[in-house]
């Protein structure tokens, strides 16, 4: 009876010293893989979701300067929603009002200043234009005046490399067109 009986499977304890040292290190080694990997995709995913915000954002101010040419068509058919004539303009938010080129150059200096402010590096222009998917800024809007539908072209830099780029797959451009 002092002879103890073994079962399959079963293990002499004196045999595995270290072994489970090993296995411990390994372990440790593969969750550590594991997780650089869950760091690396939720670096990722904090980065696409900026961009889609960044978007979103473009989105909006885009339609902003529609709504705004909407409410004030006879300046929008004149062209005087022009990028280079913009103004601040005092009386355009007082009593006394103003009238509708004096409101036109203010609703585009707000409306660049908000772009500027909303987005990096964010730059817009607005004209008359019957391929809207083109320009590499507001220097180079590429409008050729054709048609009756207005674009809206507004750049940034969604990568933050200094640069703004319109090639694919880093298109840093959103474009909305419109009719009055």
């Amino acid at each position: 009876m002092g002879r103890r009986r073994r079962f399959p499977g079963s293990h002499d304890r004196r045999g595995q010293s270290g072994a489970s040292l090993i296995e411990v290190l390994v372990s440790t080694v593969i969750l550590a893989i594991g997780l650089v990997g869950v760091a690396g995709m939720q670096a990722m995913a904090m980065k696409n979701n900026q961009g889609a915000q960044m978007r979103s954002q473009a989105s909006a101010l885009a339609y902003d300067l529609a709504d705004r040419m909407r409410g004030n068509v006879a300046a929008a058919n004149a062209g005087l929603y022009d990028p280079n004539t913009a103004a601040a303009q005092s009386t355009c938010h007082s009593p006394s009002g103003c009238d509708s080129s004096q409101m036109a150059r203010d609703d585009m200096q707000r409306w660049l200043t908000n772009v500027g402010a909303a987005l990096p590096m964010g730059a817009g222009f607005v004209c008359i234009d019957s391929t809207p998917d083109d320009g590499t800024g507001p220097a180079d809007a590429q409008c050729d005046g054709n048609g009756t539908q207005f674009s809206v072209k507004i750049w940034w830099d969604n990568d933050y490399d200094g640069r703004i780029t319109v090639d694919a797959p880093n298109v840093e451009r959103l474009t909305v067109t419109f009719q009055l």
